[in-house]
């Protein structure tokens, strides 16, 4: 009987050291969004992108071959660095509510870091084959719940190493990112 009792206990200690409590205040403002780790708030990295359309060689030499439109940020790296774990939380307050279905308003894409930027491909067109590719967005995925009176918690599981930016209100958003690397 004593040996059930110390593994019930034991699977309860190890089981409640897996789920992390967040017990931070909402964001002040609209429109922001900050990582929770040890129930402290780490705001993240505030940049604005600039869309880029690039020729590649063979167009510029011949006239054929393609043009890539791209979504930039400045800087190859952002400053906030994540260390990676298995699950990531963010608060994000999104116009003071929490009644929308958070897909439809929070977006995380993936950059790839360059030498001088981070950029997220959106389109590739070819005058050889006369077909434009409108890349379709692929977003990181994340599970969201409301979080207080008017924020969410959106949490990750084993989000890869990289360079990712929060565009925080869908196609009204602007040009706002928060940006943030993950690390190991």
């Amino acid at each position: 009987m004593k040996k059930i009792i110390s593994s019930l206990l034991l699977l309860l200690i190890v089981l409640t050291g897996f789920s992390q409590k967040i017990t931070v205040a909402e964001p002040d403002f609209e429109g922001q969004i900050f990582y929770v780790e040890n129930n402290a708030s780490l705001d993240l990295e505030e940049n604005m992108y600039y869309s880029k359309k690039g020729k590649s060689i063979g167009r510029m030499v011949s006239g054929i071959g393609k043009v890539k439109a791209r979504l930039v940020v400045d800087g190859n790296s952002s400053p906030v660095k994540i260390t990676k774990k298995e699950k990531l939380y963010f608060v994000c307050n999104y116009n003071g509510s929490n009644k929308t279905l958070p897909s439809k308003i929070i977006e995380c894409l993936k950059f790839k870091p360059e030498k001088n930027t981070r950029e997220y491909l959106i389109a590739t067109s070819s005058n050889v084959s006369g077909q434009t590719n409108n890349s379709q967005l692929i977003l990181e995925k994340f599970k969201a719940k409301k979080y207080g009176e008017h924020s969410y918690l959106i949490v990750f599981t084993n989000l890869a190493v990289g360079e990712y930016g929060f565009s925080i209100g869908g196609k009204n958003s602007g040009k706002q990112l928060y940006m943030f690397s993950v690390v190991q």
